[in-house]
């Protein structure tokens, strides 16, 4: 166990000096295939070996599919749906805030993304509405947890393709949590409302059946995306990567001849952000690969197995231990890098100790998403500290309640399994 504490004390060390992530998995990977006396191609093989397969597809065509969607000004739509829905209800910047991004998870399934997207848009309007920056954030990055919760999820896509859990299942998992986490964060911003002594008269204009018709119409294609690659996948029409070419014509269709917002000239420019950020998504995945081979031939598995079956003897224990781990190094690693490096340890766990593994998968795809709000690396709330250029620290008091909300929903799925599987076992 001394050598495995001693990897993630390196990693940890190459990443507070400044280094990429991606940067520090390779360099401490190769560092101690070197010390255990591994031949270095290895390394290689098992960069390329994590990310040469056709279920990881999907990611970058998902990835298109959404920068296509944004392009097209479906995201403008989402908004204008939401606050029809609840601007009229007391607190009603956050709600809709909340509200769009439980819609926008349906369609992108990233929650940088949704931070950029929806930050993009609702930081500054909050703002000039009156409300705190660190409010504002804190709603944005707490909020922008429920993209890879909601389906499609690229993070349920990655666990998928670890654990061979089938995704549709892991889809349909994630969908009842992710509305209740939305409702529970609606709770709280309500409450922030009124304890920080917020009352904009523009923040409850009367509600209009008129609008709200007006709005579900005129977003009516946004709304029927998720829909259409939800319940393709379930019911096994198409698979996952299959699903996002069928968005990526849907969001063509969608911007040209609907919304009439994308131009061909666009084209050009979608395709390369999209495949810078791939990049960055499958680097990551391949240097946490390749760390993940080390950590195997350590026999890191069988060490956590060991310990959370025989000496806690207890699988609710087990699974808070394992569920703070995911947690502390989440602080400082990515969930893309905790998923490829951890999955199938989290997957043998839940076997061993009982459990549903979709049950068990839903809920660990969730705790490796919350270090995406921590600091000191926390990728949401960066994006949403960035756009509203507030320091990263000043975020973090008014981020708590909804950081507590997240894990006290989690804990409440721990012990009622039915709020997972209910979905997956009829369908």
């Amino acid at each position: 166990m001394l050598e495995v504490a001693l990897v993630f004390i390196v990693l940890l060390l190459f990443i507070f000096l400044g280094f990429p992530i991606y940067m520090s998995t390779i360099i401490t990977a190769v560092i101690f295939v070197f010390a255990m006396g591994m031949p270095l191609d290895m390394v290689v093989i098992k960069m390329f070996g994590s990310i040469n397969s056709f279920s990881l597809m999907a990611i970058p065509f998902f990835i298109i599919a959404g920068n296509i969607m944004m392009k097209g000004k479906i995201t403008d739509k989402l908004v204008s749906f939401a606050s029809a829905c609840v601007g009229q209800v007391r607190g009603g910047l956050g709600h809709v805030n909340i509200l769009t991004s439980m819609l926008f998870g349906g369609i992108q399934g990233s929650g940088a993304a949704d931070a950029s997207a929806i930050g993009g848009m609702l930081i500054p309007a909050m703002e000039k509405q009156g409300y705190d920056k660190d409010y504002a954030v804190a709603v944005t990055a707490g909020s922008s947890m429920l993209s890879p919760i909601i389906p499609p999820s690229i993070a349920m896509i990655l666990y998928a393709f670890y654990t061979e859990v089938p995704v549709g299942s892991l889809f349909l998992g994630g969908l009842v949590p992710g509305v209740l986490i939305g409702l529970a964060q609606m709770a709280v911003n309500a409450i922030a409302y009124r304890r920080r002594g917020y009352h904009f008269a523009s923040d409850n204009p009367k509600f209009s059946i008129k609008r709200l018709i007006l709005a579900i119409w005129h977003s009516l294609g946004a709304l029927i995306m998720p829909l259409i690659i939800l319940l393709g996948i379930v019911f096994g029409v198409v698979t996952p990567t299959e699903s996002g070419v069928l968005a990526i014509v849907y969001g063509l269709l969608y911007g040209f001849f609907v919304s009439k917002q994308l131009k061909v000239s666009d084209l050009p420019k979608i395709l390369l952000d999209s495949a810078v950020t791939t990049a960055v998504v499958m680097i990551t995945i391949a240097g946490a690969g390749a760390l993940s081979q080390v950590l195997v031939r350590m026999r890191f598995q069988n060490e956590v197995l060991g310990f959370a079956v025989n000496v806690l003897q207890n699988k609710y224990l087990a699974t808070f231990f394992l569920m703070i781990v995911l947690m502390v190094l989440g602080c400082f690693l990515d969930p893309t890098v905790l998923i490829a490096m951890f999955a199938s340890t989290v997957l043998a766990c839940g076997n061993a100790l009982g459990f549903n593994p979709i049950h068990y998968g839903v809920i660990m795809v969730i705790v490796m998403q919350v270090g995406a709000i921590t600091p000191p690396v926390g990728t949401f709330l960066f994006i949403s500290c960035g756009i509203a250029h507030l320091p990263l620290e000043k975020s973090v008091r008014a981020l708590t309640p909804y950081l507590i909300v997240i894990l006290l929903s989690v804990l409440v799925m721990v012990f009622v399994p039915q709020i997972i599987t209910l979905l997956p076992s009829i369908l």
